[in-house]
């Protein structure tokens, strides 16, 4: 036997014949890891997608009484508009609550955690395709209803002495707004379908779902099996 695998007292040593083989505890660590890395990212992802989709909603729903405040006297959004981004709203900050629920138990080693995120995950990719329908349903009255708001604006703005004519906002192309407003959706869609995509294949990782599975162990009291 070589040098390399006893030691100096003719033990055998520790060290692997493979050195390129990872040992079993840090790679234990390494993917005991996904539970923090994944759990946080995906609580930051439910707070900052309820926070954006409120906001979102705010400026639609809210949007003229913001703007009076500012001193313009704005057009309403079209009641179809309205109706449907106050229906998403509704049903994202259920799914929002649920994906921080879902984090939260991931973090505190809770294994009702991952069927709380993986529900969501399919729901959320369902609501991208419901989303992307939608707008496109929802597309000529809101390029109307911006247009509307940029004409309306010129005219007050018009109105006041200071403002030079070279700084009134232009109108919209409707063609080049309604380009630019289906470029949108389709990054809004594949932005908003990739951390699902993402969550579902780490929590269906054989190595995930047998932790998990030690963590039902742990709360029901039974022995963790030996792996």
């Amino acid at each position: 036997m070589s040098e390399s695998a006893h030691g100096s007292d003719g033990a055998p040593s520790s060290i692997q014949s493979d050195p390129f083989q990872p040992y079993d505890d840090d790679r234990r660590a390494r993917q005991s890891r996904w539970r923090i890395v994944f759990g946080s990212l995906s609580l930051v992802v439910g707070v900052m997608g309820f926070c954006m989709q409120g906001m979102g909603t705010g400026m639609v729903v809210f949007g003229g009484q913001l703007s009076k405040s500012a001193g313009f006297d704005l057009p309403p959004p079209p009641a179809i508009v309205a109706g449907v981004t106050i229906a998403q709203f509704a049903v994202l900050v259920i799914l929002g609550i649920a994906l921080i629920a879902g984090a939260t138990m991931l973090l505190r080693r809770n294994p009702t955690g991952r069927s709380l995120v993986l529900g969501w995950v399919v729901a959320r990719l369902i609501m991208v395709v419901v989303g992307l329908a939608l707008a496109v349903v929802t597309l000529k009255p809101t390029v109307d209803w911006q247009t509307e708001i940029v004409v309306t604006m010129r005219d007050q703005m018009r109105r006041s002495p200071n403002v030079k004519p070279e700084q009134l906002p232009p109108i919209p192309e409707r063609e080049a707004a309604e380009a630019q407003a289906i470029r949108g959706l389709a990054v809004a869609s594949i932005f908003f379908a990739t951390w699902p995509f993402v969550m579902a294949i780490v929590l269906t990782r054989p190595f995930v779902r047998e932790e998990i599975e030690s963590w039902r162990r742990e709360r029901e009291g039974a022995p963790d099996r030996v792996v």
